[in-house]
Formats: C-alpha cells, sequence, structure tokens
C-alpha cells in the first residue's frame, strides 16, 4: 500500500473542505467517522469539531482522543472591593473584639515598701504601748467641789436692768490618780444667773496637782453693769432679800502625766449649778452660799 505523503496536512481554516469532497470537518480531537477515508481525511476529522445532531441539540459526546495533564489548582484569588451595585445588602461585618488591657502601676520600690512598713509597724507599736500603759496607769478625772460663794457690792439698776457686783467662788479640786500627775493650762471661770448667759468671764493661772494632791482654787469675778433679765434679777429688784441661783463654772486644758508618758490635751468642764445665795438682809448688798460644799460635775 502507498503510504501518504508527507506534504499532506491539516486545512487552515476550519471551514475550508476537506480533500475528495468530505463533508464539514467535526470538532478537534474527535475520530472521523466510519468508514476508510483517505489518511489526509482522517488526519482532518481528527481535528475538526463533531457533527451537530439531526434535531438541532447538542453535539453527541466523544472521548477525548488526545489526552492531557490537568492544569495545576490554584486557590481562587481573594475577592477585591469593586464599587458594584448589589441588588441585596451585604451583611454587616463582625463587631471587632476589644481585649481590654488593664495597666497596672508598677510595684512601688523595695526601699519605699520597707519604709512604709516601718512607719506603720512604729505607729502599731506606739498604739499598743499607749494602751497598755493606760490599762496599767488608768488616768482618772479630778474630782472638783464649791466650797463657798459670796456676792459683795450688789448694785442693781431697775432703769437699765443691769447689775454689778463682786463674785468670790473658791473651788476644792482632788487628784484621785496615785501615780499620774495633772497640769491644767488656760483654765477659764465664769459665772451666771441661772439660766442666763455668763455674766463675767476671768482667766486664771495655770496649776498643777501630783499624784493623791489636793488644791483649792481661790478667783474673783467682777461684774460690771451687766445685763440682767427680769426673771433672774427678782431677788435683786425688790430689795426684800431672799435667793438667787448663781453657776459657777470652769474649763481648762489637763494633761495627765507619768515621767516621760503624757496623755494627749484633754479638754476640761467643771460645771457647778444650782447654788443658792442668800442675801443677808433686807436691801442687802452682800449674799453668801449657805451649805457643805456643793459636788460639781466634770466632763473630760
Amino acid at each position: 500500500m502507498q503510504q501518504p505523503s508527507s506534504s499532506a496536512h491539516l486545512p487552515d481554516h476550519p471551514n475550508s473542505k476537506p480533500p475528495g469532497g468530505a463533508p464539514p470537518a467535526p470538532a478537534m480531537g474527535y475520530p472521523a467517522p466510519n468508514g476508510n477515508p483517505s489518511p489526509a481525511a482522517a488526519a482532518y476529522y481528527a481535528a475538526a469539531p463533531p457533527p451537530a445532531a439531526a434535531n438541532g441539540s447538542a453535539p453527541a459526546a466523544f472521548g477525548v482522543a488526545y489526552p492531557y495533564p490537568a492544569p495545576p489548582h490554584h486557590h481562587p484569588p481573594p475577592p477585591t472591593h469593586h464599587h458594584h451595585h448589589h441588588p441585596y445588602p451585604q451583611p454587616p461585618p463582625p463587631p471587632p473584639h476589644h481585649h481590654h488591657h488593664y495597666a497596672y502601676p508598677p510595684p512601688p520600690p523595695t526601699c519605699l515598701r520597707r519604709l512604709l512598713a516601718a512607719v506603720v509597724g512604729a505607729f502599731l507599736l506606739l498604739g499598743v504601748a499607749t494602751f497598755i500603759v493606760w490599762l496599767l496607769l488608768r488616768p482618772r478625772a479630778p474630782a472638783f467641789s464649791l466650797t463657798s460663794l459670796a456676792l459683795s457690792r450688789v448694785a442693781y439698776s431697775r432703769a437699765n436692768a443691769s447689775l454689778s457686783a463682786s463674785f468670790d467662788a473658791a473651788l476644792l479640786a482632788a487628784n484621785p490618780n496615785s501615780k499620774l500627775s495633772v497640769a491644767y493650762f488656760s483654765p477659764l471661770a465664769s459665772v451666771s444667773f441661772a439660766p442666763s448667759s455668763p455674766l463675767a468671764v476671768a482667766s486664771l493661772a495655770p496649776f498643777g496637782q501630783a499624784p493623791g494632791n489636793t488644791t483649792t482654787l481661790a478667783f474673783r469675778l467682777v461684774v460690771e453693769d451687766a445685763y440682767v433679765g427680769s426673771d433672774d434679777a427678782a431677788a435683786l429688784k425688790t430689795g426684800d432679800g431672799g435667793a438667787v441661783d448663781v453657776q459657777v463654772r470652769l474649763m481648762a486644758v489637763a494633761v495627765f502625766d507619768r515621767g516621760g508618758w503624757r496623755t494627749r490635751r484633754r479638754v476640761m468642764r467643771v460645771m457647778c449649778d444650782g447654788v443658792k445665795v442668800v442675801f443677808r438682809g433686807k436691801n442687802s448688798t452682800e449674799a453668801a452660799f449657805n451649805g457643805p460644799p456643793r459636788r460639781c460635775d466634770v466632763v473630760l
């Protein structure tokens, strides 16, 4: 059999007619129809598209004539943001997760912490020592009693409702502590008719008491043209004698001392209220407190 010439080749255009008046070329990669076409036609059919179906449907499937390796698998590219109008709105992105990081201040240096610990420890030790000493010594408030009270040069003006007089008082102060001495600073004495405001106020000299000591504190308060209400000066207006209620008070700052140990300063108030002063007679200018020593209230 004669071999096909080497000059035979596939047609240059798919619409060109095959040699020998063959029908239109089938699709490339499918075999030629049954029969024994010439070698040139066989090559042409191998590269031509397949014939269409009779009813105009899709061409019949043929086997692949020339297998080739599958293309490598590539991941689809990430979607790019194009400004296109979409018929449906895209869902909003999920809210970002915020991680709260709390910034804590750096710890203090070691030397500073040791200094603070030493200061706190010193205060605690001092407080414990003071409490122990207080339990051992047990400071007790001093006791005060009014021993005498006298009025002299009493002059009352009915026109001005004013009073002029001199008040002489004596207080007995007793220190009941057997181990503690007491010092009194800035003593201030006052006198008034109950329940009016003070008629006279005077500053006294500071004084002190040794443990178990008893001291008499005497002072004079002078009243000059002080206003006195009608209710408080009923006995003064009539001049028929009688009695008036007098209040004698003392205020001072007290400090208890035991060698090198001292208590803090405390305000002490001594109140001798409801002391009846009786005039000596009609139109008398003198009156006095008659009776045993009057115990006063002490607030410390």
